[in-house]
């Protein structure tokens, strides 16, 4: 079945993507409505992103989350996969006949969250990751759960192995292991009987307690019944935006010591009771108050304002990035309301450069490497022997960043990146497995509800209507849409009288906005479009 898919080329490779969004645009949790998108990647890189070749197959209702009544939703969508599994019958406009159409899905894009709920893995504790299944890197602090330990993926032989710096204890063990598709079958069969819903008189197990055999799974998954499921590599996506977003967030609130910061009371305690760091330990005063000495990885005020003046300084190209500066705090010290796509560019390219300067070369030098990897990472060419250079350099990227902060900064969103290279791998370009273009989505679904008392008969009726108006405009020819218009003159208003200086097909910052020039000004713009002008040649000669 699986030889005969592959080889022909009209068969359809499809994409699952949901999360749980507020149809109303409020930052909070009272409403959470879950469509089920499908994408289908038999395009052209450029369309298989397309907002017009995305489909919403489901809209799972609020106000409630779903949680395990996803499977119950989710029956029609799994009835359909596989009816296309076996073979549709479909025309082929090519050959002018009539050929079994089969799909397949490669794998679901996600956030962190959703991943637990539409895969049914335990996304929270000490098995938070997904990969980790046996003897994972979590560790039982003070008020949570850390992951470090990243030295058990370096070379037996490598000197960090036998530093007592990390956590006071050398190691020597190898990385964590994953489970087999045997072990996979066999934790899904313990829970083929979970009913759907909220069970009675359920008793949550007290965090920090762990059982003799760990629970992986609160239940099995429709997306088990495909018969193809099994042998997929990679079923679920890990979300690099999100992970750029709480890793560069913790970054920032450790450095800049905003109100979201790891290095709190419990941090200094851990590194005590750990032996570790003793000049971070906390100290007792004279009048028998405790005191938590600054430290070292943290600017000063000083620094801090330097910091955000250069974020003020920065222009980027339009559309590259956002305005930074409405970020920066009243008092010009803290940064603060970043964006996904904010801490995106941060982490990237504006990191390696504010804190220049600014900070230990240490913290430096880990800021940038790690800024690199995702630059990498995120590249729109991947090549192998990258992708095994980057697998090789992320786990010591990690260990700097262990022997600088408290294990309290190592939640398992950091811990994530470590299995980012072995992914790409298996997928390649990002572009096809993170949430950008299904956050877009999003927005556009909350754009569609104009009845608030109704908002999924709302965005239901809108997407039909759109997709309606979708199909019929690619068929005309003799009106302008967005299937046949030339995007350089529709967005940039160039026409075929404008200058060839005009028709750079580039919109500068500031071009919506009227300016009045002095003659000065005025002189210098003339002089450089006659000067640069192709009509105008003829008379200067």
């Amino acid at each position: 079945m699986f030889p005969s898919f592959a080889r022909d080329a009209r068969n359809l490779r499809l994409g699952l993507a949901t999360d749980g969004f507020n149809p109303f645009g409020n930052m909070n949790t009272t409403y959470s409505m879950w469509p089920v998108l499908v994408k289908v990647y038999n395009l052209p890189p450029w369309s298989c992103t397309a907002a017009s070749n995305c489909i919403m197959a489901l809209l799972i209702p609020g106000p409630k989350s779903p949680g395990k009544d996803f499977d119950v939703f989710l029956q029609p969508l799994i009835e359909e996969l596989l009816k296309l599994w076996e073979g549709v019958s479909t025309y082929d406009a090519f050959t002018s006949g009539k050929f079994d159409l089969r799909a397949v899905v490669l794998w679901c894009i996600h956030d962190y969250p959703a991943l637990g709920v539409l895969s049914g893995r335990i996304t929270k504790g000490y098995y938070a990751c997904i990969y980790c299944n046996k003897d994972p890197l979590s560790r039982s602090l003070r008020k949570k759960i850390c992951y470090i330990g990243h030295r058990r993926y370096l070379d037996k032989t490598h000197k960090w192995r036998r530093s007592l710096a990390f956590d006071g204890h050398r190691e020597n063990r190898g990385e964590p292991g994953k489970l087999s598709m045997h072990e996979t079958s066999e934790c899904l069969e313990k829970l083929k009987d979970v009913t759907p819903g909220k069970a009675d008189g359920t008793k949550k197990r007290k965090r920090g307690q762990k059982d003799k055999e760990p629970k992986l799974f609160s239940r099995r998954s429709a997306l088990w019944d495909l018969p193809y499921w099994k042998y997929l590599k990679l079923p679920h996506n890990l979300d690099v935006m999100h992970i750029e977003k709480n890793i560069c967030d913790a970054l920032l609130g450790i450095i800049l010591c905003l109100e979201k910061n790891k290095d709190t009371v419990n941090a200094r305690l851990d590194l005590q009771d750990m032996g570790i760091r003793p000049d971070l330990h906390l100290e007792e005063d004279e009048d028998n108050s405790v005191s938590m000495p600054a430290a070292w990885y943290s600017m000063e005020k000083e620094e801090r304002v330097a910091f955000c003046v250069f974020l003020k300084s920065i222009r980027f190209p339009y559309g590259y990035a956002s305005n930074l500066t409405r970020c920066i705090s009243s008092d010009g010290s803290k940064v603060q309301g970043l964006k996904t796509h904010d801490c995106h560019i941060l982490l990237q390219r504006i990191l390696a450069i504010g804190l220049r300067g600014l900070v230990h070369k240490d913290i430096y030098v880990a800021v940038v490497e790690l800024g690199k990897f995702f630059q990498e990472l995120c590249s729109r060419k991947l090549k192998v022997d990258r992708l095994k250079r980057l697998k090789a350099e992320i786990p010591v990227i990690l260990c700097k960043l262990e022997k600088i902060f408290p294990p309290d900064f190592f939640h398992v969103m950091v811990h994530l990146a470590i299995h980012l290279p072995d992914e790409a791998l298996l997928r390649g370009p990002i572009q096809y497995g993170w949430m950008y273009p299904i956050e877009r989505q999003m927005g556009t679904l909350k754009g569609y509800v104009r009845n608030r008392a109704r908002p999924e008969g709302s965005i239901t009726e809108a997407y039909i209507a759109n997709e309606a108006l979708t199909f019929c405009s690619s068929y005309m020819e003799d009106v302008v849409t967005r299937f046949n218009r030339d995007d350089e003159k529709w967005h940039h208003g160039a026409t075929d009288g404008d200058l060839p200086i005009f028709q750079h097909g580039v919109k500068l910052l500031g071009a919506n906005r009227q300016t009045y020039l002095d003659d000065k000004e005025f002189h210098k713009i003339c002089w450089y479009v006659l000067n640069n002008s192709e009509e105008v040649e003829p008379y200067l000669r």
